[in-house]
C-alpha cells in the first residue's frame, strides 16, 4: 500500500465518521463497507430497504454489523427535511409534497443527513451521473464562505518518486467543469492547493497550470486563458508557488525544465497539476490508472461546506474504499 494511503487510513481510523453511502444497491458499495467496518475506518450510512440489503450481503457473505441502515421514509427526520428543502426552493415553487418525493431519494436524503450533521461525509456516483450528484450537493449542503467555483482533483498516487511530491501529484478540474475562465481556472489552483496541504499534508504545494505551450512559445484562445489565470493568481497574491502556461513535461521533468523554463519556480517541480479544462483532466487521470497503473483517488469534489466525493462508475471496491477513507479525513478537518 502507498505511504500515502497508509498514513490516510491512520487519520480516519483515530475517528472514525459517519460516512453516507446512498447506493446500497450497487453490491461493491456493501464490499466497500464490509471492508470499512473490518478495518475501523468510518461508519458507513446505508441508504434503502434495509431487508434488500441484508439479503444481498447475506448472499454473498458480508459481515455489515457497525453499519446504520436507513430507509429515507422511515427515518425520524424525514418531515423536517421535507419542510426544510421545501422552504429551500420555494422560490421555484416547490411543494411539500415534491420535497418528499425528492427526499425519498438516498442521494438527495443522504446530502441532508450531511448538511444537518447526522453524517460527516457523502460518497456517491457508482450509479448516479456526476451532474446529479453535484446538483444535490450544491442545493442541499452549500458551498465553503468565500468559495465561488465547485469544482475536483484526482490524487495521483504513484511508484515514481521522481515525480510530484515523492511520487504523488495532485490534479484538478477532471468532472466538474467542461470549459473553465481563467477565473476559474485560478480558483481550481487554489482549490487544488487546499487539498494537497489538507489531504496529503504536502506544505509547500508547487503549482503548474497546464498547456499546449510553454511561456508563450504558441499563440491561441487555450494558452491566453491559462496566461489570464496565471496573472490573476499574481494579482491575488496567493500564499503558493505557481507558474505556467507551462507543458506537462516540462512541469515534471527537471532537465526539460532546465532547458525551456529556466528561471521558473515550479518547473520541473511541480506536485499540483492544473489542466486547462475537463476533457484534458478526466481522459489524463483515466489514461494513468487503466495504463501506467497509477493509483487514482477521485474525483474529489472540493469548494462544498461539507465533503462529497463522486465515484467513476467503474470505480472498484478498493478505489471506493479510498475515497471513503479520503472523505472521512476532509470530514475530520472540518471539524479542527
Amino acid at each position: 500500500m502507498n505511504r500515502y494511503m497508509t498514513s490516510l487510513k491512520g487519520r480516519a481510523a483515530s475517528n472514525p465518521q459517519k460516512i453516507v453511502l446512498p447506493e446500497s444497491g450497487d453490491l461493491r458499495i456493501l464490499q466497500a463497507a464490509d471492508r470499512i467496518l473490518a478495518d475501523g475506518l468510518a461508519i458507513p450510512v446505508l441508504i434503502g430497504k434495509r431487508q434488500d440489503i441484508q439479503e444481498l450481503a447475506l448472499r454473498y457473505q458480508l459481515d455489515l454489523e457497525g453499519a446504520e441502515l436507513i430507509y429515507p421514509k422511515d427515518h425520524a427526520s424525514f418531515d423536517r427535511f421535507a419542510k426544510e428543502y421545501a422552504r429551500m426552493r420555494r422560490v421555484s415553487g416547490m411543494t411539500i409534497e415534491e420535497s418528499r418525493r425528492f427526499l425519498r431519494t438516498p442521494l438527495y436524503f443522504g446530502a441532508f443527513l450531511v448538511a444537518s450533521g447526522e453524517a460527516a461525509g457523502m460518497v456517491a456516483g457508482l450509479e448516479t451521473p456526476a451532474p446529479e450528484v453535484l446538483h444535490a450537493a450544491l442545493q442541499i449542503i452549500g458551498t465553503r464562505k468565500g468559495i465561488d467555483t465547485v469544482s475536483s482533483s484526482f490524487i495521483l498516487l504513484t511508484d515514481m518518486m521522481q515525480f510530484g511530491h515523492d511520487g504523488v501529484l495532485v490534479a484538478g478540474d477532471g468532472d466538474v467543469i467542461p470549459t473553465p475562465d481563467e477565473y476559474q481556472l485560478a480558483d481550481i489552483a487554489c482549490s487544488c492547493v487546499d487539498r494537497a496541504r489538507r489531504t496529503l499534508q504536502i506544505d509547500s504545494p508547487k503549482v503548474a497550470l497546464l498547456s499546449y505551450s510553454t511561456m508563450g512559445s504558441e499563440r491561441g484562445s487555450g494558452a491566453d486563458t491559462v496566461r489570464k489565470a496565471v496573472q490573476i493568481l499574481s494579482d491575488r497574491n496567493v500564499d503558493f508557488e505557481f507558474d505556467g502556461e507551462m507543458e506537462v513535461d516540462i512541469a515534471l521533468i527537471p532537465s526539460y525544465a532546465k532547458e525551456w523554463a529556466p528561471r521558473s519556480p515550479v518547473a520541473g517541480r511541480a506536485d499540483v497539476l492544473v489542466f486547462p479544462d475537463l476533457n484534458t483532466g478526466n481522459i489524463c487521470c483515466k489514461m494513468l490508472e487503466h495504463v501506467a497503473g497509477v493509483t487514482v483517488l477521485g474525483p474529489l469534489l472540493q469548494g462544498l461546506s461539507k465533503p462529497v466525493m463522486d465515484l467513476s462508475r467503474a470505480s472498484t471496491v478498493e478505489t471506493i474504499v479510498n475515497t471513503i477513507t479520503v472523505c472521512c479525513c476532509d470530514a475530520l478537518d472540518e471539524m479542527v
